[in-house]
């Protein structure tokens, strides 16, 4: 009797245990600061923080495609990567994410431009274009911070990421449906400071963090729906079209911010949204450090992208008032 007695008290234990770790989800309504009005875009692309800079990235340009603001008053400081057929111009232009020394590397995915654009060198009135080293264009990497590459795998691969860091090669990173060797489209966020990498994706909720350990990176983990939104059928991953993931991801001083609908509160069908922008998502999802769910923050408008950086809970934003609008909310 005695020793059922205390087998019960550790099993009451470890359930209290469990439910004293577990983290509640706190939902929060907060107004955002409107900080430019005037994004004259159809349809506006990547939205980048660089120190106390703001450059978001117009796919459908016919003049320049990356707007640079200030991100403390939302003017316009210039302009930069011109469209064009010539020379240092760019068809169809494609950026990356990263931001070196003040520097967007962007690709012409219709034409045969590659090469830096400078922040810096825009600000001072001089040519932003810089082209890339040779080795650089036999690699074919994004350069992710000082002799830091990365690419994806092929898909079968058994890893995820292949990267060259101070000119070693590793490779690294699980596949968030692990029974299927292939790659899903998602949103990436690299912390520099403290080698944090973020990996989200946009098919499904799903969220992974690595940290840089001297020439690759270790998975610290992962972050997935307790329902899952897709079937695998003839080989082949078949998503729930009418539900989203992860639409953008960024890193502030405190929590892992990804772009997410609330769907407790917004349980619309994504398949109707398309480029209707009242439709999308008015809920950032805050994440700590550790891959607890603290906060769903409404934002006070719909939101297309955001940013911040490690400095800060400053969350910048790319929204809706009814049109596009540069705002920021302090988290």
């Amino acid at each position: 009797m005695r020793k059922n007695i205390v087998i019960i008290s550790v099993i009451l234990l470890s359930l209290y245990s469990c439910s004293s770790n577990k983290v509640e989800t706190e939902r929060i309504v907060l107004q955002s600061q409107i900080l430019n009005d005037e994004l004259l875009t159809v349809m506006p692309g990547d939205l980048l923080l660089v120190d106390d800079c703001l450059v978001w990235s117009d796919p459908f340009a016919r003049d320049y495609f990356l707007h640079v603001h200030s991100a403390s008053t939302g003017k316009e400081l210039g302009r930069m990567g011109k469209v064009g057929e010539g020379p240092k111009e760019f068809i169809s232009p494609m950026i990356n994410r990263y931001c070196v020394n003040h520097q967007i590397f962007a690709v012409d995915v219709n034409g045969k431009t590659v090469g830096y654009l400078s922040i810096d060198s825009l600000i001072n009135g001089q040519e932003p274009f810089g082209k890339v080293t040779d080795r650089e264009n036999e690699m074919k990497m994004e350069k992710m911070d000082h002799e830091l590459y990365i690419k994806s795998t092929d898909n079968g691969s058994e890893t995820y990421f292949r990267t060259i860091i101070d000119g070693q090669e590793s490779f690294w990173g699980v596949y968030p449906i692990p029974e299927m060797k292939e790659h899903i489209g998602g949103y990436t966020s690299y912390d520099p400071v403290e080698g944090l990498f973020v990996f989200s994706s946009f098919n499904f909720p799903y969220l992974a963090l690595y940290k840089r350990e001297n020439s690759t990176f270790t998975l610290q983990w992962e972050y997935k729906s307790d329902k899952e939104n897709y079937i695998i059928t003839d080989d082949r991953i078949i998503f729930n079209r009418t539900i989203k993931g992860v639409r953008d991801v960024c890193m502030s001083r405190d929590y892992i911010i990804t772009l997410e609908r609330d769907r407790e509160k917004d349980p619309i069908d994504e398949t109707t949204v398309r480029r209707n922008i009242s439709k999308c998502p008015r809920t950032v999802f805050l994440y700590d450090y550790a891959g607890h769910l603290l906060k769903i923050v409404d934002v006070g408008m719909p939101v297309m992208r955001i940013a911040a950086d490690r400095s800060s809970n400053v969350l910048y934003i790319i929204g809706g008032n009814p049109d596009y609008v540069l705002a920021k909310c302090e988290l």
